[in-house]
């Protein structure tokens, strides 16, 4: 690759990835897998992908589903991730594809949603609120949900992510010159996922002209606005824990090592904000074990009435550090919300519609949102585990 786009791109906050893929022969149905952060209080999801999966070779054995983050067998399963990921590269279950971007189309519920797989740069990116960074959080961080992620992280030699970023491209000028590009384009899978959660094509993005390209439409995008060019969609802890194992790790390179080190850098997938498919969805709260009359008195919350969502959650902030036997869960789809509100003890409070095209405004405007203000689809339509990459020597 010619220095003069990676310069280019390096401007922008992004890095030309050399992206892994499953070698030929591993079954894609049964290797993709859904995001960690899903399905954290139905266990039984994951059980009946771990039966499915069986000994195949599976992203499963390569992420901790957070259903299983605060089990006493954490470590080894730390362990066991971490041996996989070298067993994997051992074994030859990853290739190279080599250095580019990957182009897809992710059919969800709501239609097709395309999306390019590019490595951000950790340097550009800061989640404090009000920052001007190139990569920016749109929700709150919680510091302390980074450990145990760091934990998991800091040994790992790959990173699968689920992470996905917005770009604001009303003119859908990124992603709209793959499209017309596609018949350039080399196909790298088209497969069904799992668990009835749709379908997913990818295409290769290396050619140097192309690439140009895509530098030069995401500067235009950059001059917009105050400089915010990535906002982040899914995976906001995610790219904390990668941007905490980086800064636990710059003081013991050298200069010249923290340029280019694999580890300054995440793979994300990058997504338009007015993709017709690309959908706002609420996130709903559940509570376990909780007492609907103390909490309608102390907070004034009921499942018919609750004050907005950047006023509720630091209600409930304070009513759970009262009551510690309260526990909380944020619960994609109105559905699976009201199934666990439904059960003795719990209590379901439903989210409103976010409006999507506000976003961008608000984060430039406000700072950050509440943590878990949005989600980009129900649960189904999240990004599933396929590409990967080296982020160790």
């Amino acid at each position: 690759m010619n220095a003069a786009l990676i310069d280019a791109f390096a401007a922008l906050g992004v890095s030309i990835p050399n992206i892994l893929l499953p070698a030929p022969g591993v079954d894609l149905n049964k290797f993709a897998v859904v995001a960690c952060d899903q399905h954290v209080s139905d266990p039984a999801y994951w059980e009946a992908v771990e039966a499915y999966v069986g000994d195949a070779p599976s992203a499963l054995r390569l992420m901790l589903p957070e259903a299983y983050l605060e089990k006493p067998d954490r470590a080894a399963r730390v362990e066991a991730i971490n041996a996989a990921m070298k067993s994997y590269l051992e074994k030859g279950l990853l290739r190279e594809v080599g250095e580019g971007f990957v182009y897809l189309h992710r059919t969800i519920s709501t239609g097709v949603r395309h999306g390019l797989m590019m490595a951000l740069d950790l340097e550009q990116y800061d989640y404090t609120p009000g920052a001007k960074s190139l990569i920016r959080a749109t929700e709150q961080t919680i510091p302390e949900r980074l450990p145990p992620r760091v934990e998991i992280r800091k040994g790992a030699v790959l990173e699968l992510p689920h992470i996905m970023v917005l770009v604001d491209d009303p003119e859908n000028l990124l992603l709209g010159t793959l499209e017309q590009a596609l018949p350039q384009l080399t196909q790298c899978y088209d497969f069904d996922l799992m668990q009835q959660s749709g379908h997913l094509t990818g295409w290769l993005v290396q050619q140097e002209e192309l690439l140009a390209r895509l530098a030069d439409i995401l500067g235009t995008l950059c001059r917009k606005g105050d400089g915010l060019l990535f906002a982040m969609g899914d995976g906001n802890h995610s790219l904390a824990t990668a941007k905490a194992c980086w800064e636990q790790l710059k003081p013991t390179l050298s200069g010249s090592e923290r340029e280019c080190h694999p580890a300054r850098y995440a793979l994300c997938e990058i997504v338009n904000l007015h993709d017709e498919a690309m959908v706002f969805e609420p996130i709903h709260r559940v509570l376990f074990s909780v007492d609907e009359k103390a909490l309608e008195r102390e907070t004034g919350i009921t499942a018919q009435s609750m004050p907005p969502l950047q006023q509720l959650q630091p209600l409930l902030d304070e009513y759970l550090k009262a009551h510690p036997e309260t526990k909380i869960d944020y619960v994609h789809g109105s559905k699976a919300a009201l199934e666990l509100g439904a059960r003795e003890g719990n209590l379901a409070l439903l989210m409103p519609p976010f409006d999507k095209s506000s976003l961008y405004d608000i984060v430039r405007r406000d700072g950050v949102l509440v943590r878990k203000s949005f989600s980009l689809g129900e649960a189904p339509d999240k990004r599933f585990y396929l590409e990967a990459r080296k982020i160790t020597r």
